[in-house]
């Protein structure tokens, strides 16, 4: 183990030095929480307009993660009776963990603005008494009617007209009122779980190839438990990497340059 691994272990016991490692004081658009949120929930109807009261809940050093192996294979019987049987096997091996420096679970509050797609109406009418086949076109956004005709050998409008009962149903959407970011409504509380590696050098190959193989088999080990507000939980823990600034290399590796890949491929990238 690396001087550094053990100073930033010592450092991030303290929860104070670790909420600011997530959440740093001078942030105020809270940008690393918004980017481990990204990697962590996928909020397609939410909209965060704000970040507070982050808290530190639970920490675990050198949590190991025993990556799975699996076994897959058809069993035949020729029988009689003939039977054929599809197994997996999946095991661990525990003499083989990838070690992850520091598993944390923390809180936090986030102000959201967010659609619930509430149904204003629903109108049902049925279409009747079109002429042309383009008279039957202008009542749909989207149809291939050639296609919706030859599937069902019919080649004229008349025979259009006879074959089915044709029903265009109209849903409309609740415009929603404007956000009030002073409603406690909008207040909700989220957990963050972070799969934290703290690597002494900068190799970016070795460092991906480690953060995706622990949120690989912790996403196996793991069921996340689904949210009522229509987010959905992407992975159970977000994979955070840890440098010193110090060991960045410089041009083209640069700290901003190895962010940004890193973000790329779903880890959040950080130097001390």
């Amino acid at each position: 183990m690396s001087e550094f691994v053990d100073q930033q272990m010592l450092r991030l016991s303290d929860p104070a030095q670790l909420t600011s490692l997530v959440d740093p004081p001078g942030d105020t658009e809270h940008g690393r929480v918004r980017a481990l949120l990204s990697a962590a929930y996928t909020m397609e109807f939410a909209t965060i307009h704000g970040v507070s009261d982050v808290q530190v809940h639970q920490t675990e050093f050198q949590r190991p993660v025993f990556p799975p192996r699996r076994t897959a294979g058809t069993w035949f019987q020729n029988g009689p009776p003939f039977t054929r049987t599809d197994l997996a096997l999946e095991r661990h091996d525990p003499t083989a963990p990838v070690w992850v420096d520091l598993a944390a679970e923390l809180g936090l509050t986030l102000l959201l603005d967010i659609d619930v797609g509430d149904v204003q109406s629903i109108l049902s009418r049925e279409i009747t008494g079109f002429a042309t086949l383009d008279d039957f076109r202008s009542h749909f956004r989207f149809i291939d009617l050639d296609a919706f005709m030859a599937k069902h050998d019919i080649t004229t409008v008349e025979e259009l007209r006879e074959a089915f009962q044709y029903l265009i149903t109209e849903v409309r959407l609740r415009f929603p009122g404007p956000f009030d970011p002073n409603d406690p409504a909008n207040l909700h509380r989220y957990d963050l779980k972070l799969a934290i590696l703290i690597r002494e050098t900068v190799d970016v190959a070795a460092a991906l190839r480690d953060a995706k193989l622990a949120q690989t088999a912790i996403e196996r080990a793991i069921v996340p438990q689904p949210r009522s507000d229509g987010t959905e939980v992407r992975t159970p823990y977000a994979p955070v990497v840890l440098f010193p600034v110090s060991a960045v290399p410089g041009q083209p590796l640069t700290q901003a340059a190895l962010e940004s890949f890193f973000a790329s491929e779903g880890v959040l990238a950080l130097f001390v």
